[in-house]
């Protein structure tokens, strides 16, 4: 398609498994050592795009957008308003980001299935009867394993009524036992057999190599790292360690992207409206921003609830948003996509698209979204740490303000500022700060250096106002009622006063669970909170 390297890099996920390579020098520490800023650099230049393609590919031509209304208007609304509900109706929240999460691992090996299947036609293998089918059957039984594991938590990591998570099917331990080594077995014979079989019907090697990386990436990226998570196998190899699965999967992600984008580049050269790699790199790279930037920017500028729940709540509308407009758009069986994928047919169509100032004027708001994606990162990795390695705290603070607004509001930034403000001697921006953070994910940590400063401050409002807040968490037991703030006349009863103050000195925080699986599937979302705020940034 591209020539051999770029296709074997870029298409077939060669470039992932060499960078698991370099991963695992020095025991992981090369990885370990990779910037914050990397990852997420590539994210916004890869991730996004690959949104941005099916986008482009859906909504820039007027044809596209008829031939597929039903999935560019009609599935659109109905996501739409699934994600207003969800705004305020937690437990809906929590099946759709169920939904999502669980799609996720399919929607990767539905492409790795379809690009595999296309390297085998374009290299004019014969793909039937048993062979077509055990191949099917290889990539399937690799994601019932992914299934399987995701779904067999007894229960939630939290309640998803107060905070949107993945709701398990709890699929019974016993049941796991038996059935993931039994699948496992089939997935490596279902493997065995496609490989066999087709290896009688190459003429040369190279013409399976791209349909062998893409199975390998396909167990790379899912099947491996889930088995050896329900096995307990893996510690310290970082491709398939379950403790370094967070902050791993923003580089499967990226390597998923760049397989869409190199395919979907590929078949846009076909259009009457091709003007090169550039250019079309830069509209998909500016729909992608702003599918992500211009939500936040309008629904949760400044937000608490853009935190965790509202991160994860549109990155369920977005990526089902994909996954269903992928499915309906990239079919082998389509005639127009086989000629172009297989046989380079590219015979440009005459297709007729919006004119004027209406595609001026998306193609505009779609450019603030890029905009506002700049700043973000520019004010993450670059204007906000400057601000504190020059000790300067107050830039610092209207640096995460401005994210706020930017939907990249961070607890754990907020509390590490506030930690920052008492040792320069502010306890006045250190209040501040902690009470940002205590709102947008109420914890020990923070919780508890408010109830000592409003203390030592004789602030009675704030005192009560924040043993309550310490109450009310699910690790503390209530020692007793809170007074109303209404009859304290600035003064906090002594008996309330000790209760609280010996809560505080006694709570801990709680440590996250392990695995959380919500972490695996959104590699969009800033990176979740430490075990406890206290450790080093």
């Amino acid at each position: 398609m591209y020539g051999p390297l770029t296709d074997l890099l870029f298409g077939c996920g060669l470039l992932y498994a060499i960078l698991c390579v370099v991963f695992l020098f020095d025991g992981g520490a090369v990885f370990d050592g990779v910037p914050l800023a990397i990852p997420a650099l590539l994210i916004a230049l890869a991730s996004a795009p690959h949104y941005g393609a099916t986008l482009v590919r859906v909504y820039d031509q007027r044809s596209d957008r008829r031939g597929y209304f039903m999935f560019s208007v009609v599935t659109t609304i109905a996501l739409a308003a699934v994600f207003g509900v969800a705004l305020f109706e937690r437990w809906i929240g929590s099946i759709f980001a169920t939904v999502y999460l669980t799609w996720a691992g399919w929607h990767y090996t539905g492409q790795n299935y379809g690009i595999a299947a296309m390297f085998l036609r374009r290299r004019g293998v014969t793909l039937d009867g048993i062979a077509r089918r055990a191949l099917y059957t290889s990539f399937t039984l690799s994601y019932v394993l992914v299934f399987l594991v995701m779904h067999g938590q007894a229960e939630p990591v939290a309640d998803p009524g107060i905070e949107v998570r993945l709701v398990p099917l709890a699929i019974p331990g016993g049941f796991n036992e038996l059935a993931i080594p039994l699948v496992t077995v089939a997935y490596f014979a279902s493997t065995v057999a496609w490989v066999v079989l087709l290896a009688r019907r190459v003429a040369r090697f190279s013409d399976l190599l791209p349909t062998l990386l893409i199975s390998g990436a396909q167990a790379l990226w899912w099947s491996i790292p889930y088995v050896a998570r329900f096995f307990d196998l893996g510690a310290g190899l970082v491709p398939v360690d379950w403790g370094s699965r967070s902050l791993l999967f923003p580089w499967i992600a990226c390597a998923h992207s760049l397989q869409y984008l190199w395919i979907t580049s590929f078949y846009a050269r076909s259009s009457s409206h091709w003007n090169g790699h550039t250019r079309y790199y830069l509209s998909v790279l500016t729909a992608g921003s702003a599918i992500w930037a211009l939500p936040a920017l309008l629904f949760a500028p400044g937000g608490a609830a853009f935190d965790w729940n509202f991160a994860l709540l549109l990155a369920a509308t977005v990526n089902l948003h994909h996954f269903i407009l992928d499915g309906a758009i990239w079919k082998l069986r389509n005639v127009k996509i086989a000629r172009i994928l297989i046989s380079d047919d590219f015979a440009g169509e005459a297709e007729g698209s919006n004119g004027g100032r209406v595609r001026i004027a998306v193609w505009a708001i779609a450019g603030l979204g890029l905009m506002l994606t700049a700043h973000s990162l520019a004010e993450q990795f670059l204007i906000e740490p400057a601000a504190l390695r020059s000790g300067n705290l107050e830039a610092a603070a209207k640096s995460l303000d401005r994210q706020a607004w930017l939907g990249k509001n961070s607890a754990f930034d907020r509390f590490q500022l506030g930690r920052r403000f008492e040792a320069a001697g502010n306890p006045e921006a250190a209040i501040a700060q902690f009470e940002i953070s205590a709102g947008l994910e109420p914890r020990v940590e923070s919780i508890k250096r408010l109830i000592g400063h409003y203390q030592r401050s004789r602030n009675a409002p704030g005192f009560v106002r924040s043993c309550d807040r310490l109450f009310e968490l699910d690790s503390v037991d209530r020692p007793m009622p809170t007074p109303e703030l209404e009859i304290l006349a600035q003064k906090v009863p002594a008996k309330f006063r000790e209760a609280c103050v010996q809560t505080a000195r006694a709570a801990r925080p709680v440590a996250a669970v392990p695995g959380d699986p919500t972490a695996d599937t959104v590699p969009n979302a800033r990176r979740r909170q430490r075990t406890q705020y206290g450790e080093a940034p």
